[in-house]
């Protein structure tokens, strides 16, 4: 800051450019009043004044000292701090030359006039962070005296609580946010409002959405009102909803300064605020702002004297970014997230995405010829686009039946987006007689593998294919120089594994389809929890052997006093850990076990899907803290659940045999069931060992990667190994060029991006103009306060709440109730304690779901937000069979 930075601008002088001089609101005030948008007048004091405060204060060094002390869940903390900071700085007093250009601003401006008074901070209102509402308002003040007592508090409000630990869980360090302070002539508001361009919702592009209330808008900012609400179609400018609420109270400048809160009548409650003329009028005003930001945009308003203000204007930051899901061919498309398909809903780096993409090129690819062009990435996720299918008939059932194994709202979701006027339904789909054949060819497999195949011991042979891949797949790719042609070596990888997984997806359906049929026809004899059981306790299965061979590790640990009295001491850093446990006398064979199951397993974890994300070869923390936790169960405890589930499994078989074969033709159907439920037994284990082999591929590629970014960044192509994440492969592949662009410039930016993509919540379904419709669960006789999601896994059980975000630091104790924004297989150590599933995303068949049922445990999945409605001790009641999740 120099000497010439000026303590106070008005609106007149201040452009969008100047947001580091006045803050966010004032440098977008600026902008519109230069824009010629009818914005009251008003001028800011600058960042210079509020240092040129701060300086004022004797102790500021010492307070921001104090600040950082605190910690982003710590609110007593926060609120100690924050009181003796705002205490010193209400006793600091007001440098003169301040006061001075205030006063002079002021007397210009109008004496006369009524302001109203506003902080401004630097990193408010900017794409990614709302800090808007942090700091305090102040209205209609009168008078010198109060304005600059106004502008004091303004200041001071940086450090309220709530603006002090907003800046902590969001990492703005306290000494880089300055403060601005707004004053701008108070509209004496007989209408007021907010608007924003694109609905805030469902996230529609074309929809104004416009709350209005009598009065100030304080009334409805502060939530004693509920507000009129109207929505008016962009594109034909056309009012397409009203809602008149009732407005029992309204906020009213006082003649002498302040505000006043008034009843209004019983008439004016439920009159509406805003003619249709008028809410015309004010969404292409709207408009003219948001395409002269270009992008949606969230408008303060107020209304007097027949005409409209405009009080501030700021980026819509809760819209899920659609840049990278635009229509190929200007239709409406629809797209279903695929991290929830995954159970993965973390945002990805651009060279993760990118992976997945790379995989699914098989289906399509896009302009760069490596990429999936069905695939495609918005907010660092990744999205299936589903258009094509849904246009016909046929393939929508499909859809809607594959969709709903992995979340109940899906198909109804989609349903609603495909209402919209914009989505084609004419599919235009035409298949070649050689595509006709091949598609009977693959049906007539599968109908195969049902009836006739000998698919006795299947799943060993594609074990052995799968080790025999992969080594191949290890030894071509080492065998080549690092560089752009072993790049293009991984590219290859991993566009033609789907190849290998050819080999068994028929046999897969096969036992899929046989489960559903058996569950069909058999339901005449058995419960659904019998129906179910005949699917549990299955050998050969990739995550029934690798939790049973994790409590293998335990019973292991208990043969050695040392190793037990050693899990006692674990603590985060693992691999210090594991070098102490080498160094015991007797710690050999549990070394050697370990090392084999992370050799056979390690390629797995939490969030596996993402490349980028620390697997359990890499860090196997989670791993170390599930065999501790299972320390405190009795040895072979994991064996006799296993065990107990076969019995079951035996049990439902033989329940159901013995039912088929009464009455005529009994001797048939008890074949047909024979059958059907060994292709279940032999294939429906073949569920993972598609990831479980790209897993294994994606290790070896990762390895091979780390080493090329240690070489990039030798080349100065990257500044730091770990920047080669932020990069894609189709870049990859340049970077080695001479004329390749700099790409290392545009890492900080990616970077960034990354870290404002990780707090989104990804929507479900979105379309390419951004709309996600809402739908929602409905149990009639729900408890009051209870939450609402998809019944998974039968049964109902009281315990605690654990919340986990991460399960490579975080355990699960013994029957407490485990609640995650999804779970994968990383997570499944993790249910040998848990008492009760919650999570936000999922359904029938997502992973969590699939382990619940096979451990046991109720179930309920789909939940919005639960992670943050419920708390780590709080207690509950699932209700796995009507999917009810009940406070007690």
């Amino acid at each position: 800051m120099t000497q010439q930075t000026p303590l106070i601008l008005p609106f007149t002088d201040i452009r969008a450019a100047d947001l580091p001089l006045v803050g966010g609101k004032g440098a977008n005030l600026g902008e519109m009043a230069h824009a010629g948008f009818p914005v009251p007048p008003g001028f800011c004091l600058t960042t210079a004044a509020f240092q040129q405060f701060i300086t004022a204060c004797p102790n500021a060094v010492g307070l921001y000292a104090l600040l950082d002390t605190v910690a982003a869940d710590d609110v007593e903390t926060a609120r100690q701090v924050g009181q003796r900071v705002r205490q010193s700085l209400l006793n600091t007093p007001m440098p003169p030359a301040i006061g001075q250009a205030v006063e002079q601003q002021w007397q210009q401006l109008g004496t006369d006039q009524a302001y109203a008074v506003r902080s401004s901070a630097t990193a408010e209102d900017l794409p990614g962070a709302s800090f808007a509402g942090q700091q305090d308002t102040y209205l209609n003040i009168q008078g010198k005296a109060d304005l600059l007592d106004a502008v004091r508090r303004c200041w001071v409000s940086l450090f309220t609580d709530r603006a002090i630990l907003y800046r902590v869980q969001n990492q703005f360090p306290h000494r880089d946010v300055q403060l601005s302070v707004v004053v701008q002539q108070m509209v004496p508001a007989e209408k007021s409002g907010i608007l924003f361009t694109a609905d805030p919702l469902t996230g529609h592009r074309h929809t104004i959405s416009i709350d209005a209330s009598f009065g100030l808008g304080e009334a409805l900012v502060s939530g004693l009102v509920s507000p009129d609400a109207y929505r008016v179609d962009k594109r034909n400018n056309t009012i397409i909803d009203h809602q008149i609420a009732d407005k029992q109270v309204a906020i009213f400048p006082e003649k002498d300064g302040g505000t006043r809160q008034e009843v209004l009548s019983d008439g004016q409650r439920t009159q509406t605020v805003l003619t249709d003329p008028q809410i015309l009028a004010l969404a292409a005003m709207g408009q003219q702002v948001e395409d002269h930001y270009r992008s949606p945009q969230d408008i303060e308003w107020a209304r007097a004297d027949g005409k409209f203000y405009l009080l501030q204007a700021r980026p819509i930051t809760s819209l899920y970014p659609i840049d990278g899901l635009k229509s190929p061919d200007d239709s409406l498309h629809i797209f279903f997230s695929m991290g929830h398909q995954q159970n993965m809903t973390n945002a990805m780096a651009p060279l993760s995405v990118s992976t997945m993409r790379c995989i699914a090129s098989a289906i399509g690819v896009s302009d760069n010829q490596i990429e999936s062009a069905f695939l495609l990435a918005g907010g660092g996720r990744i999205f299936i686009d589903l258009t094509v299918p849904l246009r016909h008939p046929f393939f929508r059932h499909v859809v809607y039946n594959a969709l709903a194994q992995f979340d109940a709202l899906a198909p109804e979701t989609i349903r609603i987006a495909m209402q919209r006027p914009e989505f084609q339904r004419s599919h235009g789909l035409k298949f070649s007689f050689s595509t006709m054949k091949a598609a009977l060819g693959f049906f007539a497999q599968i109908w195969h593998v049902l009836w006739r195949q000998d698919v006795t011991g299947f799943v060993r042979k594609i074990n052995h294919l799968i080790d025999q891949h992969v080594a191949a797949v290890q030894t071509k790719l080492a065998a080549l120089p690092p560089g752009k042609t072993q790049i293009q070596a991984m590219i290859e990888v991993l566009a033609t594994t789907y190849q290998v997984v050819l080999n068994w997806v028929p046999q897969f359906i096969a036992g899929e389809a046989a489960r559903r049929q058996v569950v069909r026809f058999g339901k005449k004899w058995s419960s659904p929890a019998e129906l179910e059981a005949i699917s549990l306790g299955l050998p050969g299965n990739v995550v029934t052997e690798m939790n049973l061979a994790l409590g293998d590790l335990a019973d292991m640990v208990r043969q050695s006093p040392q190793l037990t009295a050693l899990f006692a001491q674990l603590d985060d850093d693992s691999h210090a850990w594991l070098a102490q446990a080498a160094k015991l006398d007797d710690s050999g064979d549990f070394l050697a076990a370990w090392q084999a199951f992370l050799d056979q397993y390690g390629a797995r974890g939490p969030s596996e899907i993402d490349i980028k994300m620390p697997h359990w070869y890499e860090e196997p923390l989670t791993l170390l803290q599930v065999i501790a936790s299972n320390l405190q169960k009795e040895a072979g405890s994991h064996r006799a659940v296993h065990q107990r589930l076969v019995r079951e499994r035996e049990a439902a078989v033989n329940k159901i045999i013995v039912g088929a074969s009464q009455g005529i033709a009994g001797r048939l159907r008890v074949r047909l069931f024979k059958r059907l439920i060994h292709v279940i037994h032999e294939c429906s284990v073949l569920r993972e060992h598609h990831k479980f082999m790209f897993l294994q591929m994606m290790r070896i590629i990762k390895e091979l990667l780390t080493e090329t970014a240690v070489i990039l960044t030798n080349n100065q192509k990257l500044a730091a190994p770990n920047d080669i994440w932020l990069l894609s492969w189709p870049e990859l592949l340049t970077i080695w060029d001479e004329d390749a662009p700099d790409y290392a410039a545009v890492i900080p930016a990616r970077r960034a991006e990354l870290e404002r993509f990780q707090k989104l919540t990804p929507p479900l379904i979105i379309t390419s103009d951004g709309e996600s419709p809402v739908v929602k669960y409905d149990v009639a006789d729900a408890p009051p306060g209870s939450l609402l999601g998809n019944p998974v896994s039968p049964g109902v059980v009281e315990g605690t709440i654990r919340v986990i975000h991460d399960p490579q630091t975080e355990t699960l104790n013994p029957g407490e109730i485990l609640v995650a924004t999804f779970t994968d297989p990383g997570w499944t150590p993790l249910f040998i304690n848990a008492g009760g599933l919650i999570m936000e995303v999922g359904g029938l068949m997502t992973h969590g779901s699939v382990v619940a049922r096979e451990y046991g445990i109720p179930a309920v999945v789909g939940v919005r937000e639960a992670t943050k409605l419920l708390q780590t001790g709080q207690r509950v009641r699932i209700d796995g069979n009507r999917g009810i999740i009940e406070m007690l």
